[in-house]
């Protein structure tokens, strides 16, 4: 097939993940961007490029015009978009160019629908990795929305050999990848006193925290983020409180590199992932707490839990997996 991706397509991006994975399985893929603020791994670029978006309107409507054009020229069966910005005229300008069946595969939690664009956007279909999501958005606005979780993507998340030079940079009892925000910080600072290490840029100078000591601003990304979950003995997943019925993409990463794994427990879980078996829950801080310092002190406990995780994720949470089930619901 002919599928155009929508979104930024910068290193582990989501749109990324999912271009990798269709290429993969031997689809013709156009990549469009849907806007340049994350076009370079660049705190300055991004604030940049918010305030050009934010305040001149037409400097966006011009770029996005641009991207119709695009799509239009590709000829695709397929338009697959994952960002949430792209306005609702947009979509009807690409309903005029192209017969392809359009559709949102929106990535994030609840509370990062913005302007909620998709939701007045004429779409064949909607994708959600959060049940509740679908659930409301089916039932109170009519949405053909449907769930499909995050994965990993074994071309860049897998078990590596690390060499001393890998183990001196990203080794660490304690790991995780993300933004920053109070409530991770929160939940975090239980391990100030840890060999703990929080890969990411841009950490929020209005953030105070003693985690700010622990954040060398080192963004990792595909085979580098590999490295530094293989080479971690624990990493943390504290999801998003916004985060209902769903989990994240760090969950299908860290399983995805045969990292040991704990993360909070979420009705969605158990479906996924086997708790206790193939990642190790938790429902409080203070259970974190215990778990983390039971499994530093039990080696191989976390191994063999590790590799049930590392199973469970290449066989059943892979990009290509979601990808196929994506097109049997629009090409039925």
């Amino acid at each position: 097939m002919r599928i155009v991706v929508v979104g930024s397509q910068y290193a582990d991006s989501f749109a990324k993940h999912i271009a990798d994975g269709l290429e993969g399985g031997g689809h013709a893929v156009s990549r469009v961007e849907s806007t340049r603020r994350y076009r370079y791994i660049s705190v300055a670029w991004v604030k940049t490029w918010n305030i050009l978006e934010g305040g001149f309107p037409i400097f966006l409507r011009r770029y996005h015009r641009a991207a119709v054009g695009r799509i239009g020229a590709f000829r695709p069966d397929l338009v697959i978009i994952t960002d949430g910005g792209v306005p609702p005229k947009i979509i009807k300008e690409i309903r005029q160019v192209s017969k392809a069946k359009l559709v949102a595969w929106f990535p994030d939690a609840l509370s990062n629908l913005g302007r909620q664009y998709l939701l007045a956007s004429d779409l064949d279909a909607w994708f959600f990795h959060d049940r509740y999501m679908v659930r409301t958005f089916r039932a109170n606005l009519g949405l053909n929305a449907h769930y499909l979780p995050q994965a990993c993507v074994p071309q860049w998340h897998r078990r590596l050999e690390l060499s001393e030079a890998d183990r001196r940079k990203y080794g660490c009892d304690l790991c995780t990848a993300s933004n920053m925000y109070y409530y991770r910080a929160r939940m975090l600072e239980i391990f100030n006193d840890y060999d703990l290490r929080i890969w990411g840029i841009g950490y929020p100078r209005w953030l105070v925290s003693p985690l700010r000591a622990h954040y060398p601003g080192i963004y990792v990304a595909e085979g580098e983020k590999a490295k530094a979950f293989n080479a971690s003995k624990i990493v943390l997943n504290t999801m998003h409180y916004a985060e209902i019925e769903g989990v994240n993409q760090r969950l299908f990463e860290a399983t995805g590199c045969g990292a040991f794994v704990i993360t909070d427990w979420n009705p969605a879980l158990p479906e996924l992932f086997e708790p206790e078996r193939e990642v190790v829950t938790f429902r409080s801080r203070q259970e974190l707490k215990e778990k983390v310092d039971y499994y530093l002190a039990h080696p191989d406990e976390r191994q063999e839990i590790a590799g049930r995780g590392y199973a469970r994720a290449h066989r059943d949470h892979t990009i290509e997996k979601r990808l196929g089930r994506m097109m049997e619901i629009v090409f039925p």
